[in-house]
């Protein structure tokens, strides 16, 4: 990290510390800088000072409103990889796609070899670990360690009236045509630069061949049943 502001360098140096000084006093929690606190402090009064020039949103943090008139209004998206076409609104969605690329895992699991991406998939995955059900089908209310699995379960069981649309290159089912696009565009179309596996000489020119490939470096079939033995590779 480098900055031509010394106050810039101060705040950043913040981030490698533990040491959190600023108390709230609503709640225990404890923040590393005054911003933080006054921004968490919003959370409690609802106070949101952060205004939309474009419409009538308003948001606690700078932060917030700079992502939200990306994705809404300016469509900017100013982080761009140095190895593919992609690029983000955000810089963290762009951290994390570069993992992609290097095949870095820094979130390790303490209870088995899983290793993720991102620290919200490692909290999921604790979840097959610790047994919790935290999502409830509002139908026929089924628990569901995971959220992508109880729509799933929705679609399946209770989506009678639900449109249904199988991707015609996988065997993944989505329920509105636009995420189809959405998804066709992300993992199945066709790439000028080839992704290269960091295990192998392989090389692809499609994002979900270049993943399936990756399953067979895992050293054995990539998905365990929490519940049995049963493995497989998709």
């Amino acid at each position: 990290f480098t900055s031509a502001r010394l106050s810039n360098l101060k705040r950043h140096l913040k981030t490698h510390s533990d040491e959190k000084r600023y108390l709230c006093h609503l709640c225990p929690k404890a923040f590393r800088t005054a911003t933080l606190l006054h921004n968490h402090v919003n959370t409690h009064t609802g106070t949101k000072p952060y205004k939309c020039s474009d419409c009538d949103t308003a948001f606690v943090t700078r932060g917030e409103l700079s992502r939200h008139r990306r994705y809404k209004h300016t469509l900017e998206k100013p982080f761009k990889c140095t190895i593919c076409e992609y690029s983000s609104v955000e810089a963290s969605k762009m951290r994390r796609h570069i993992r992609s690329h290097t095949g870095e895992r820094p979130y390790p699991c303490d209870l088995c070899s899983y290793a993720s991406k991102d620290a919200y998939k490692l909290k999921r995955h604790m979840l097959t670990h610790t047994g919790e059900k935290r999502y409830e089908c509002c139908v026929c209310r089924a628990r569901f360690t995971q959220s992508g699995t109880m729509k799933i379960h929705m679609l399946q069981k209770h989506g009678e009236n639900v449109p249904k649309h199988q991707c015609p290159h996988c065997s993944t089912l989505i329920s509105r045509k636009s995420d189809l696009g959405v998804h066709l565009r992300n993992l199945h179309s066709y790439m000028e630069e080839a992704i290269k596996c960091s295990a192998c000489e392989a090389v692809f020119h499609e994002r979900y061949a270049f993943l399936q490939h990756k399953k067979t470096h895992r050293g054995g079939k990539g998905f365990k049943c929490a519940q049995c033995s049963y493995t497989c590779n998709q």
